[in-house]
């Protein structure tokens, strides 16, 4: 939270498994705390992000994110999305889908992200999410974006946050029926009231 009222947020899925890739996210992480104060536009905070990120790794490595900037005050959200599952607004049975704005972090050594705009309205709930949920799979079947869409629609009703989120964490899970995950998952949900 910064001392004007703003909300900044990074979510980030970084590619490959195990050990390196835990290592590699840490990494990009401390990066992006160390920057988040001396770049209050998202998109400058994205190009550095990326470019330390290409200097610093195996070109097979890269990592897919949002970084967001919220004004708490007027719903007022910039954002990048560099190469990750589009965030959603839902409110009321409607449904937007955020715009991405570029490769993920890391593939190309200097990037010029542009940040993005919107107003999350009143009563709209924002979701984000790492591609663990869409890419959930049962067999040959896929949770896939539609899925994820139409939960996200449906369960943007609940009364809070928590029963939201526990809703659509099962629906997931009701989907591989036992099949085990195979990859991690991440979910950010903001309500404006």
């Amino acid at each position: 939270m910064r001392p004007d009222g703003r909300l900044v947020f990074l979510v980030g899925d970084v590619t490959g498994k195990g050990m390196g890739a835990a290592l590699l996210m840490s990494s990009f992480l401390a990066s992006a705390r160390v920057l988040y104060d001396s770049c209050a536009d998202p998109a400058d905070l994205s190009r550095r992000l990326g470019a330390m990120l290409h200097r610093t790794t195996d070109r097979r490595r890269f990592v897919t994110g949002v970084v967001g900037c919220l004004d708490t005050a007027t719903g007022r959200l910039d954002y990048v999305n560099a190469g990750h599952p589009p965030p959603l607004l839902a409110r009321g049975g409607g449904l937007r889908e955020l715009e991405s704005g570029g490769p993920p972090f890391g593939v190309l050594p200097e990037f010029p992200y542009t940040t993005l705009s919107t107003v999350i309205e009143p009563g709209e709930t924002f979701a984000l999410f790492t591609d663990g949920i869409p890419e959930a799979q049962k067999g040959e079947a896929m949770f896939d974006d539609a899925g994820v869409r139409a939960a996200v629609l449906e369960e943007s009703g609940a009364a809070d946050l928590a029963t939201m989120r526990e809703r659509l964490l099962a629906r997931v899970d009701e989907f591989l029926a036992g099949s085990p995950r195979t990859d991690d998952i991440t979910l950010l949900l903001m309500r404006r009231k």
